[in-house]
């Protein structure tokens, strides 16, 4: 098959969050299985301090906007073996931060010029895919151009998260994009209630891509089942209940490889579990912590606003110091939550370390070197940091939902006569509320299973043994894709 994947963020280029880890490892792992695989991606002024050997420029393009023409050029490069069409354009595209303010139009702008001059390439290069695949309302608006357009190519949604869904005033949207509402159907059916009368490109792509997916079985079933995940879209999303599939993320695993990851200070594996303890060390260290393989270490890496839970997290480090744990964060984000972390540490520096920045690096050693891993999402449709840190022997504690209830196996004990513990299966730890009290509750049951050390070593094993590579992933989305043809 010939399949297209457009979107906004590709990791090793362009990377703000687990959008980037999503395009770039399951478009290599498509590849692997012998289809042609390409990417469309913006130019954006920061690639142009990367290394893009070769790049060609191999159209010149003009997109008419609001009744002027806008030239665009389009330029081509390799990357893991795959071709990257890169979109150029200084009004809308190259100039700026990634994602722009979401107050303003320019910020919705960018992505429909971007979605536009994506669909305008087709007809320039000598390929058409059989499938597009788009990634979260950023480029959302494009099976709806590809049906304006009369392409016969099958388009593919998937949600990343619902929580932004680029909606804007309707006949603003409308007149950038050179279209009066009456070109399809869908257009006609302008959102009344939650958002007034604004085009939301998220309910667009709903409405006219041929399938949508989601990042987890779980996530899909709660959008279509609870109006707090739908986020005001429950009538679109029931519409298209059978035609929506949840397909788990998966992590590079060569990436995310403890055996051979060059950014902790001892690499390890399952056979060599004690050396994980030096990271530790390393670790606390560094946080200005006491130095103590026996003192429990928390840690957390995370974008910090309202869905991670930063706020319920950080009322309950009170406790989690009266408990005698260490505390590491690392993340950026809503500057009150960035706050929140800070006033922690201030008022105890020798249990809390709060790194407000976005670091690969140390991202890397709080994985490695942390016993335990928290997660405590108000929602999450599917998170990838939980799968980092068991694939690092590191235990998660997550909010029962989306996809951590998929990706991490509660931990379930059987006893034996006495009370004595028979046997442990499982992968981590749920609590359910988002409630000071389950989790403070969670933890110290936690905390006694993490000083039984063969206990504890169990867990990490089972981790440290889940497969959550992309292989399984890609097979599921091939086999949609070749579901498409049938329909």
């Amino acid at each position: 098959m010939k399949i297209l994947f457009v979107a906004s963020e590709l990791n090793p280029l362009i990377k703000v969050g687990g959008l980037a880890d999503v395009v770039g490892s399951l478009a290599k792992e498509i590849k692997q299985f012998g289809h042609d695989i390409r990417i469309i991606l913006p130019f954006y002024q920061s690639l142009k301090e990367k290394s893009l050997d070769p790049l060609k420029k191999i159209a010149d393009i003009n997109i008419k906007i609001e009744g002027s023409d806008e030239p665009v050029l389009v330029y081509q490069t390799i990357l893991d073996h795959i071709p990257l069409y890169l979109i150029k354009n200084d009004s809308y595209i190259t100039n700026g931060d990634i994602y722009l303010e979401v107050s303003e139009f320019s910020s919705i702008a960018r992505f429909l010029f971007f979605s536009q001059a994506a669909v305008e390439l087709l007809g320039e290069i000598d390929w058409q895919p059989d499938i597009i695949h788009v990634h979260d309302w950023q480029t959302g608006i494009i099976p709806l151009l590809i049906k304006i357009k009369g392409f016969p190519i099958k388009t593919v949604f998937t949600i990343h998260n619902l929580l932004i869904q680029g909606q804007w005033n309707y006949k603003q949207s409308l007149d950038f994009l050179g279209l009066t509402g009456d070109e399809i159907s869908s257009l006609k059916q302008t959102k009344q209630g939650l958002y007034g009368k604004d085009l939301n490109i998220v309910q667009q792509a709903l409405l006219n891509a041929d399938v949508i997916t989601t990042v987890s079985p779980q996530y899909a079933k709660e959008i279509k089942t609870d109006s707090s995940y739908a986020r005001g879209l429950d009538t679109e999303i029931v519409k298209r209940a059978d035609d929506i599939y949840g397909i788990l993320n998966g992590i590079d695993t060569y990436a995310f490889n403890p055996k051979s990851d060059p950014y902790i200070p001892k690499q390890y594996s399952i056979k060599t579990l004690d050396d994980k303890g030096e990271n530790k060390l390393y670790l606390q260290k560094k946080a200005g912590f006491k130095q103590d393989k026996n003192i429990p270490l928390l840690g957390m890496v995370t974008r910090l606003d309202i869905q991670k839970g930063i706020d319920f997290l950080a009322s309950a480090v009170d406790d989690m110091v009266d408990m005698e744990c260490q505390i590491v964060f690392l993340g950026t984000g809503q500057e009150k939550y960035e706050n929140m972390l800070k006033q922690c540490a201030q008022k105890y520096p020798k249990n809390v370390a709060a790194y407000i920045r976005f670091d690969v690096k140390l991202a890397q050693q709080i994985y490695a070197g942390v016993d335990i891993f928290l997660m405590p999402s108000r929602f999450e449709p599917c998170g990838l940091s939980q799968m980092i840190s068991m694939r690092y022997g590191t235990i998660p504690i997550v909010r029962a939902t989306g996809g951590l209830i998929d990706s991490v196996e509660n931990i379930t004990i059987k006893q034996g006569l006495f009370g004595k513990i028979k046997s442990i299966k499982g992968t981590g730890f749920w609590f359910d509320a988002l409630d000071k009290e389950e989790f403070v509750t969670t933890l110290k049951r936690v905390l006694h299973i993490y000083s039984q050390k063969k206990l504890w070593r169990q867990i990490q094993i089972n981790a440290m043994n889940t497969d959550f590579s992309w292989r399984k992933s890609a097979q599921k989305y091939i086999k949609l894709y070749k579901k498409l043809f049938q329909i």
